[in-house]
């Protein structure tokens, strides 16, 4: 049974949900405490790629009364919904996109739909593209964006709503007490002005209740986009990873950007130079293997190095998706309707987690990539948190494969990646069915290097054996059925752990509970939600472990921000030296 797209889009009921819904299977924990915040996009029916619309917030508190947990939902209130209703009457005048970002008359939208920062017990919501913005956690209810926008860098100045690119994982450093991030200044290449774009970037942070300050990286350019921040001890890490955005794609032009350097790179910034530098700092660039999306790493130090783990997938592209012209590259078959919007986020080729040390200096002194032949598409992941600042760092990393999903992989998708230079397999080694879903456990004390090898091993002395189960005497791994997807991932750092995962099933939505030190015993309980509500493809999630009440007075005015940027913004943006820009003062 293959994946039920209908089941990806969630229910319009999720605006705003509170409901006890039974555990349906197995034993909760009574010890279980906290809560849990996953975020996902609000769909509608006129929205085209799976990522539009607002964000929802979903609240689970863990602690179960009379076999049944509490959950509650609301929709973001951004800009987003001003937008859906002024802008129906004349969407037919503009090419219908499939870009995550709603573009139109009033600029580019906010959505704020891809992942949860704790701040200090504030919620903060994030996305690649828009302002952050808050939420009180308790009543779920919008309080604020995060800046004016004459207090961000632009990257592109439009109308009421200037693009603000920057990244959807932000750090909260709680030693710090300040939230470390990334903003782009965006321009069009110049060799094709077009359809690709290249981006300044500048490390921003912000105490919680001042203005933004930004610190632009000194002959830094991007090809890509961040994505992520990374932050240890002694550095601010931005990577150039393969989330390219161009004016064609924004305008929803079928011109594609210039292909991604088929590495990572990553720039390297001293965080002692922030302090010592007004408004620019040196950064210093190291590369490696494959394409990386996601990054866990200790932020401590080890012996003067830094160890982290690279998420890596070289054949897909979150900012494409299907349209209407596509076809299903395996079959030549077209696709229906239910199809378009579904971005190309299963890979047709293996997941790789590489494993990463460099020194202070920015030299790259080891990788080990790990790579499972019926592992494919690492999509969200989780980690301990209790072991983020202790001496030797993450144990482990659990990582969600989306499986091998033949019909969901387009032929202009194939086109694009065909040739790229981090594929693992060749045509000739791609699997003639589909390949499931799988959650495991990669401990980082292991050699990857030596355990993708066994791996071969096994495969050719037991050609037999399902793609999904080799390894089972190397690794603790939960293989899904057929038909069903492992979404947000959240660890609970209770006991020795659990993992709280939101599940796509064939009959709707489901919460699965594991027991971390034991994957393979499947999970421990289960929440079924099919005959109250779907929640659709969520995204990032985030653990409290308690609710408090809000301290913060800070608030930012929507209208007089939306009002500024018509003059501001575009003055600086064309006018202004940077070192204006980076120094502006905000009252």
């Amino acid at each position: 049974m293959s994946l039920d797209i209908n089941k990806l889009r969630g229910s319009s009921k999720l605006a705003n949900l509170s409901q006890d819904v039974e555990i349906s299977e197995g034993t909760w924990p009574e010890n279980l405490s906290g809560h849990v915040f996953i975020i996902a996009p609000f769909h509608r029916k006129s929205d085209t790629h799976l990522f539009t619309g607002e964000g929802v917030i979903i609240r689970w508190n863990l602690k179960s009364e009379d076999g049944k947990i509490k959950v509650n939902s609301k929709k973001l209130k951004t800009w987003d919904s001003l937008w859906y209703a002024s802008l129906l009457p004349i969407s037919k005048l503009f090419p219908k996109t499939f870009f995550p970002a709603r573009t139109g008359l009033w600029g580019i939208s906010e959505i704020a739909n891809t992942a949860i920062v704790n701040m200090d017990g504030r919620l903060i919501l994030t996305a690649d593209a828009g302002r952050y913005w808050e939420a009180d956690p308790n009543t779920l209810e919008t309080l604020t964006p995060i800046g004016r926008f004459d207090e961000h860098i632009v990257s592109v100045p439009m109308s009421f709503f200037p693009m603000v690119a920057n990244t959807a994982h932000p750090f909260y450093d709680e030693e710090a007490k300040e939230l470390i991030t990334c903003e782009l200044r965006t321009t069009p290449r110049q060799e094709n002005f077009i359809a690709d774009m290249t981006s300044a970037p500048y490390i921003t942070r912000w105490d919680g209740e001042g203005t933004l300050k930004h610190w632009e990286l000194e002959g830094t350019v991007l090809d890509g986009s961040p994505h992520t921040a990374i932050v240890t001890e002694k550095l601010i890490m931005i990577p150039d990873m393969p989330f390219q955005t161009g004016v064609a794609m924004l305008l929803g032009l079928k011109i594609p950007p210039r292909k991604a350097y088929p590495k990572t790179q990553m720039y390297i910034v001293k965080r002692k130079d922030l302090e010592a530098n007004k408004g620019t700092v040196p950064s210093r660039l190291v590369t490696f293997g494959g394409d990386s999306y996601h990054f866990v790493c200790n932020y401590r130090h080890i012996d003067q190095k830094i160890h982290f783990v690279a998420v890596q997938q070289g054949t897909i592209s979150l900012t494409e998706a299907i349209e209407p012209d596509d076809v299903k590259h395996f079959s030549g078959e077209s696709y229906c309707k239910k199809y378009y919007g579904v971005p190309w986020m299963f890979a047709f080729d293996p997941g790789v987690l590489r494993k990463v040390v460099i020194n202070e200096d920015a030299q790259l002194l080891s990788e080990e990539a790990f790579i499972h032949p019926g592992w494919y598409t690492t999509v969200l992941y989780t980690a301990d948190p209790r072991e983020l600042k202790e001496e030797n760092g993450y144990s482990a990393i659990y990582q969600v494969y989306g499986g091998f999903q033949r019909d969901l992989v387009c032929r202009r998708q194939y086109m694009s990646f065909r040739d790229h230079g981090t594929r693992v397999f060749t045509d000739e080694q791609l699997p003639q069915h589909d390949l499931p879903c799988v959650l495991a456990k990669l401990p980082t004390d292991l050699n990857w290097k030596e355990l993708t090898e066994k791996l071969e091993i096994e495969q050719q002395a037991n050609p037999d054996t399902h793609l999904s189960e080799l390894g089972r005497e190397l690794l603790d791994f939960y293989v899904c059925p057929e038909g069903y997807l492992l979404d947000s991932i959240q660890f609970i750092p209770q006991e020795k752990g659990y993992l709280f995962i939101s599940v796509v099933t064939p009959t709707g939505s489901e919460i699965w509970l594991f027991a971390a030190d034991c994957l393979k015993q499947g999970p421990i309980a289960k929440i079924n939600l099919s005959n109250k509500i779907d929640f659709g493809f969520t995204l990032h999630s985030e653990y409290f472990d308690h609710l408090s009440e809000r301290k913060s007075t800070y608030k930012v005015n929507r209208l007089a921000s939306a009002l500024g940027s018509l003059t501001k913004v575009p003055y600086e943006f064309f006018l202004n030296p940077r070192s204006d820009i980076v120094n502006r003062k905000v009252r």
